[in-house]
């Protein structure tokens, strides 16, 4: 049996409010079977009905979410760490009402967040609040995945090698890393040499072009990143995390300043054709 192939439903939203059903069976018509849903307000969010309408779409479920200023673990203000704390906790509750094995994406600092004072500080802080949030992740039996991003959207994890060295110091089982190709492609030397890197730490992967289009869409060695995913016994999802789409809160938020497909629900069946016959091997 294959990978499960996934698309981040935010593909078909323009504002990350928009209402995540009708992204369903777009994505399940689509030829994927796997929708990953942003969790970035769950404590809103009616995981038991969303459940119901995955079920119905015939849809599996991964999750992701991301910290902000508000919410950072990595912060020296307690009551700014608790609502990070309070944040991932509701997370991984809903991840596992929607029966997602992961909740991935921005899960230990804040995205596009770039903190003046003492960084070295904020990474011991980061240690301390992930070895809490693991033993919360193991409770609901969830991986917590670590999403290496580049520079300009992160600092504390732009490479595999800064991710593996904080998942060993965290030494928690619970705890993942989150790779992303089109991340990979700015700050690796080598995107094969760091899959294998990551070895059995590798708990989600995101495929992507590096331009944020579809994969195959790029200049990426898919085949070598297929080759590198087997090398180190990845089974779990592969879900297509593209933008393409300018339009709305989400394009502008991506930086997606131009059209980047003619169509979306096309570009989504010819994303699902790729990974499934290019990238997806027997596991």
């Amino acid at each position: 049996m294959k990978h499960k192939i996934g698309i981040h439903l935010s593909y078909w939203q323009e504002a990350w409010s928009d209402p995540l059903p009708p992204t369903f069976q777009k994505a399940k018509q689509a030829g994927f079977e796997v929708g990953e849903l942003p969790l970035l307000n769950p404590r809103e969010m009616d995981f038991h009905a969303l459940c119901a309408d995955l079920d119905a779409a015939g849809l599996l479920a991964s999750c992701g979410t991301g910290l902000s200023p508000d919410t950072d673990i990595t912060s020296p203000n307690e009551d700014i760490r608790n609502q990070g704390m309070t944040h991932l906790k509701a997370c991984l509750e809903g991840a596992a009402i929607l029966g997602s094995p992961v909740l991935g994406g921005l899960t230990y600092a804040p995205w596009g967040f770039f903190p003046e004072d003492d960084r070295v500080k904020r990474r011991r802080q980061c240690i301390e609040s992930l070895k809490e949030a693991g033993d919360f992740a193991g409770k609901y039996d969830v991986q917590l995945c670590l999403e290496v991003v580049n520079r300009f959207e992160g600092y504390l994890l732009n490479t595999v090698e800064q991710g593996v060295a904080l998942l060993e110091d965290v030494g928690h089982p619970a705890l993942r890393l989150h790779l992303d190709t089109f991340h990979m492609n700015i700050e690796e030397d080598d995107i094969p040499r760091a899959i294998k890197f990551a070895r059995n730490k590798l708990g989600h992967f995101h495929c992507v072009a590096n331009n944020r289009k579809a994969p195959g869409r790029g200049h990426l060695r898919w085949d070598q990143i297929r080759d590198a995913l087997m090398a180190v016994g990845y089974k779990g999802y592969l879900v297509a995390e593209t933008f393409i789409n300018p339009a709305g809160e989400i394009g502008q938020g991506m930086a997606i300043w131009r059209s980047l497909a003619s169509d979306l629900d096309e570009n989504a069946r010819e994303t699902a054709r790729f990974l499934r016959e290019e990238v997806a091997f027997d596991v």
